[in-house]
């Protein structure tokens, strides 16, 4: 029986037995080989058969092993310097390097990008212009003009690739692979109120970079700060942190979403002959935490709604969570 495993950077399907991906020459993880003496381990093992400890990786498909004592220790003593947070920014966007962008419109061609993360898929019920469902697709709105559905395809990729750095910065402190146990946990976490606003503030800076100036709508933001009660430092302290994680996927994308690419979404708005709104957004920054600072913040509240989400009051909506995931 031939036995095949996804490179975990360009998705090409390897033999089991490649140390390299036969497409971008990836380094293959070998799997159940322990992280820290080195055994190889049954494919069913959990735990290290020589010194006990958890195999890397794993899939974790209980929120009590998620959430045990081994996960929090490692949570709360977690770091990650500049150059390992680069380098897991890099693996995320590299996969677009090996996918050609291409398509009949404009419009084809951003959802040909967006499609190199993940699925995305034309809605026609609703009043929302787009929206990403748990973490995991992107829907937006087909019967809309073409320049509207690229605004909103490229603010859910957005949210999507901060879903995605989250995520794959989980699953390298808890030596893990993703799964709708982790995802489930993420997803409340950038839910909770005060993370939304850095989650929205991220998608509307990321949506604005790549379309003309004034056709951004910032209704759902300004409804959304004037309905949470925090005070202004609280609120700026979101904002710059969702601008920072903003400014760090521009510069991924910007290789990707190229001049002639604007150019051709410019060219879009012109022929959809719609008048720009010039919305202007309540709260706004161009301030950005120092890489390093970011990333403790980041860290730090992982771990705070990390404790929060492991108190069993909370295990009921993150299984409802996990079940929207699992259909």
């Amino acid at each position: 029986m031939v036995i095949l495993i996804h490179c975990d950077i360009c998705g090409t399907l390897n033999l089991k037995e490649n140390n390299y991906c036969t497409h971008c020459g990836n380094k293959l993880i070998m799997e159940h080989v322990c992280p820290y003496c080195g055994e190889v381990n049954l494919d069913y093992a959990v735990f290290c058969t020589r010194c006990d400890r958890q195999i890397n990786p794993i899939t974790i498909e209980d929120f009590d092993i998620l959430f045990s004592e081994y996960n929090d220790n490692l949570l709360l003593n977690a770091q990650i310097s500049d150059e390992e947070y680069g380098e897991l920014l890099s693996n995320i966007f590299k996969r677009a390097d090996y996918v050609e962008i291409y398509g009949s419109t404009i419009k084809d061609k951003i959802l040909r990008l967006a499609g190199i993360f993940t699925e995305c898929k034309p809605k026609a019920r609703g009043f929302e212009r787009g929206y990403i469902f748990l973490g995991n697709c992107i829907y937006y709105d087909d019967r809309l003009d073409d320049s509207t559905q690229i605004a909103t395809i490229i603010h859910e990729l957005a949210h999507y690739l901060l879903f995605d750095i989250i995520e794959n910065l989980l699953c390298r402190i808890f030596n893990i692979r993703t799964s709708s146990t982790l995802d489930s946990f993420i997803w409340f976490f950038l839910t909770l109120p005060e993370f939304k606003i850095m989650n929205e503030y991220c998608a509307h800076t990321v949506e604005g970079r790549f379309i003309p100036y004034g056709y951004q709508n910032y209704g759902s933001f300004n409804n959304l700060i004037n309905q949470l009660d925090y005070d202004k430092d609280s609120l700026n302290e979101m904002i710059i942190f969702g601008n920072s994680f903003a400014n760090e996927i521009i510069v991924y994308l910007e290789k990707y979403i190229d001049e002639d690419i604007r150019e051709e979404i410019k060219l879009q708005y012109r022929k959809d002959l719609n008048s720009p709104s010039n919305d202007s957004i309540q709260i706004e920054t161009d301030e950005c935490f120092p890489l390093g600072v970011k990333n403790s913040i980041l860290l730090k509240v992982l771990y705070d709604v990390f404790k929060t989400a492991s108190n069993e009051d909370i295990r009921e909506e993150l299984e409802h969570i996990r079940e929207g995931m699992d259909i």
